[in-house]
């Protein structure tokens, strides 16, 4: 897709961080943007900033775990805004501590967000891209889509469910005309350990090596994703190399990485 210009684009979890910099940065392109997210406070704050961009924006308050009132929601987009051209899976949770300490809530959040969310999203979404023969789909996920953290065990599961996803959507339909990106980031400054019960005492050393990056890092790198049409991006760079390294020898990888103790929390709270 080598413009935005004029498309109209679903961003799940709009309301701030990755997915407030990423609607902005599309409401630049000259895309017309649909909100999605539980706060719509929050959302009608985003959508005043779009529209100062002079992109039309609306607002959908909605639970994306309800998957029938998503549907409803990616519904009514189509009947206020058009047909969408562009969707941006980036609504999650997670819960960071030993499985033993997760309630039943907070182990079987993850799998409803961002996984089941996305699965809905696209399912619904897909058919009409199909009738136009274009579109994009972006899936955020995160380094623990890739390597197997301990003490987030959920959170991990889903994020490399979200990861077979994004390659099962490219190979199903990268040639019929709808691109498919796995956006890849290392840590984002998003406020996530204070919006959600995540503990970032548990959270893996090996995070502390990559520096920490700006949703609007990640909203540019979205952009250029959609306009390339790149089927993954993994960044910084050394997120990149890690993450590679490990997928030729995952063995040896975690050896190492236990024997400099990168794979203990940060700063392990009392059990």
């Amino acid at each position: 897709m080598k413009s935005i210009q004029g498309k109209v684009a679903v961003i799940t979890g709009a309301s701030q961080g990755i997915g407030r910099a990423i609607a902005l940065e599309l409401a630049r392109e000259g895309a017309s943007v649909a909100l999605i997210a539980r706060s719509k406070e929050k959302l009608m704050a985003v959508a005043s900033e779009a529209e100062k961009l002079n992109a039309k924006a609306g607002v959908y308050p909605c639970d994306a775990t309800d998957s029938g009132a998503l549907r409803r929601t990616l519904d009514q987009v189509m009947a206020d805004i058009g047909s969408i051209d562009i969707l941006i899976n980036n609504a999650g949770v997670g819960t960071f501590k030993p499985l033993e300490q997760m309630n039943a809530t907070e182990s079987e959040a993850p799998v409803a967000l961002p996984f089941g969310a996305a699965v809905v999203a696209c399912h619904h979404v897909i058919p009409g891209m199909l009738a136009k023969k274009q579109g994009h789909i972006i899936n955020l996920t995160s380094p623990a889509g890739y390597f197997p953290f301990p003490y987030m065990v959920p959170y991990t599961a889903a994020r490399f469910a979200i990861t077979g996803l994004s390659y099962g959507l490219h190979e199903e339909f990268s040639r019929r005309g709808i691109g498919v990106t796995l956006l890849c980031p290392a840590q984002v400054d998003t406020g996530y350990f204070k919006q959600n019960d995540a503990d970032m005492g548990w959270y893996p050393r090996l995070a502390q090596i990559f520096p920490v990056l700006q949703p609007e890092q990640v909203a540019r790198q979205a952009v250029r994703c959609i306009k390339k049409n790149k089927r993954e991006k993994i960044f910084p760079v050394l997120l990149w190399f890690a993450v590679k390294f490990y997928l030729k020898a995952p063995r040896f990888t975690f050896g190492f990485l236990r024997l400099f103790g990168l794979l203990r929390p940060v700063k392990e709270p009392p059990r």
